[in-house]
């Protein structure tokens, strides 16, 4: 499993179990373990590769906690995005880009819950917005692997290049 650097903010059961009646439901054992331990917290560089033709890779930035800084506090989070994500889900950390990890609360299931989707469909529903991750949090967890995005450049190198004629035209005018 990766390593997560804990938050220094200590997990507070009252909060938590506050928190679970708030969403009338009582969150994953696996989940609240998560919490006792880390309380949120900030991986090492990582990568979740996905089966997915739209989103093949993610990172994972920061895990939310109980009683965190707002930005990074889960009941906060919860209220920032409950009324854009699917229902019955809570964002559990934050992706690379502003995409946002979610477990459902009433199967476990994590998804990845994609920001440009509203952007894209005035007619849009929450519900088309997530792509599977992972049955569980454990499976999750385990799905996310170290990656050092410095040396994965090395790997790449350019074949061909394209470049749009009149934006072409455009930067020869404006170097005259």
């Amino acid at each position: 499993m990766i390593r997560i650097k804990p938050s220094t903010a200590k997990f507070n059961e009252r909060a938590f179990n506050n928190f679970q009646k708030e969403l009338g439901a009582s969150l994953p054992i696996e989940y609240k373990k998560f919490l006792e331990k880390n309380n949120g917290g900030t991986p090492e560089g990582n990568i979740v590769e996905l089966k997915n033709e739209e989103i093949k890779s993610f990172s994972v930035t920061d895990f939310f906690g109980i009683n965190n800084m707002k930005i990074n506090d889960l009941r906060s989070q919860y209220e920032t995005y409950r009324e854009r994500i699917p229902s019955r889900n809570i964002p559990i950390c934050r992706a690379e880009g502003g995409n946002i990890v979610c477990l459902n609360i009433d199967n476990g299931l994590i998804s990845l819950w994609d920001h440009d989707t509203e952007l894209m469909d005035e007619d849009f529903l929450p519900a088309n917005s997530c792509f599977k991750v992972a049955s569980s949090l454990e499976e999750f967890l385990s799905f996310i692997k170290p990656y050092d995005h410095e040396d994965a450049l090395d790997e790449y190198k350019v074949e061909d290049v394209w470049i749009d004629p009149d934006f072409l035209k455009e930067l020869k005018s404006d170097k005259d």
